[in-house]
């Protein structure tokens, strides 16, 4: 139940989204059928205005991707529509990425900033980002006038997939760039949609960013100064190289001030001080945590100012060590205040 509650968003979101009625709609989203990785893989997406007001506009799409695909240089988009009015008419028209000093007007952010906000990452664990791409005619739309109040499109996606095998949910989102959120001349926008794709091949394991992550933090927001838990969460998926036959430790190092002095200090110990409570499986994952206060966590004087904090896990011998999927280094633990 727990499960179903995090995810009902996106669950709801993927399974119903020709069912909303707003000014602008995604009407379709078609992801290939056996996307490999390092390959070209074409996806499409059906838009469609629908106007409610006037207001003349490029189009600004989003695309949420991980980020190892760069797809601000790997990907090429090209937009069609059908419309009454000649001049909303483009055939395979090229989008070009918006130069990154840009800023979407409604908020003043840059763009790829303002999606980010707007949206954030759908739901995904691993390392996404929201590229913006903008059409190249400014479309005439006009609730008043027949001809321009409806304009159908379809957005022709190519991007080149990255050396490891992935699935995640793939974002997708437009707006008028003039206004960009802007609700009183484009009620109801910017539209989202969203969908899982899944690419396979490669030789190594498939990243899961649908999956929860490898660790979190309780409470969310937390200081260094604070006791929080360290949890870690292994995909039930992984059947070698995982810390599911054993105990789990906790160890790791810190950097701190003391006396103006910047030092280091580092936790190896196999012992109750570093021993994880193992909390279960949750359906998809098995996970551990330790609460920790740093400073007694690490024997650190009362007096030290902890700057930074870096953990991984492992087993009682030590044969196995997991660290970032991303980085292939220890966990950075951030603390979110003060």
């Amino acid at each position: 139940m727990k499960l179903f509650k995090k995810y009902w968003y996106w669950l709801l979101l993927l399974s119903i989204p020709l069912l909303v009625v707003t000014c602008m709609t995604i009407e379709d989203i078609i992801h290939p059928d056996n996307a490999q990785v390092n390959s070209d893989i074409d996806i499409i997406v059906k838009i469609k205005i629908d106007a409610e007001t006037d207001g003349n506009s490029k189009l600004a799409f989003g695309i949420l991707a991980p980020k190892s695909w760069n797809i601000a240089q790997n990907a090429t988009l090209s937009l069609t529509t059908t419309a009454d009015f000649a001049a909303n008419v483009v055939i395979d028209e090229p989008m070009t990425t918006i130069a990154p000093g840009e800023t979407n007007p409604s908020d003043a952010k840059p763009w790829s900033t303002s999606f980010q906000s707007k949206f954030g990452v759908l739901g995904n664990t691993g390392p996404v980002e929201w590229v913006l791409f903008e059409s190249n005619t400014t479309f005439q739309i006009n609730d008043t006038k027949p001809d321009q109040k409806v304009v159908n499109g379809t957005v022709k996606i190519r991007i080149h997939t990255g050396d490891r095998a992935v699935k995640l949910y793939m974002g997708y989102a437009f707006c008028g760039k003039a206004f960009g959120f802007d609700s009183e001349k484009y009620p109801d926008t910017p539209a989202l949609g969203s969908k899982i794709l899944e690419v396979t091949g490669g030789t190594e394991s498939l990243w899961d960013y649908t999956a929860e992550p490898q660790i979190s933090y309780v409470p969310a927001t937390f200081g260094f100064g604070d006791i929080f838990s360290i949890k870690y969460n292994e995909p039930n998926s992984v059947t070698e190289g995982g810390l599911k036959g054993g105990d789990v430790y906790l160890l790791g190092k810190v950097q701190y001030n003391e006396n103006w002095v910047l030092s280091e200090k580092s936790i190896d110990e196999i012992s109750s001080k570093t021993l994880m409570e193992r909390l279960g499986d949750g359906g998809d994952a098995t996970s551990w945590q330790k609460y920790i206060n740093p400073k007694d966590f690490f024997s650190l004087p009362k007096d030290a100012e902890i700057v930074s904090i870096q953990v991984h896990f492992t087993n009682q011998d030590k044969s196995i060590v997991i660290m970032n999927n991303e980085t292939e280094e220890d966990f950075n633990v951030e603390a979110t205040c003060q």
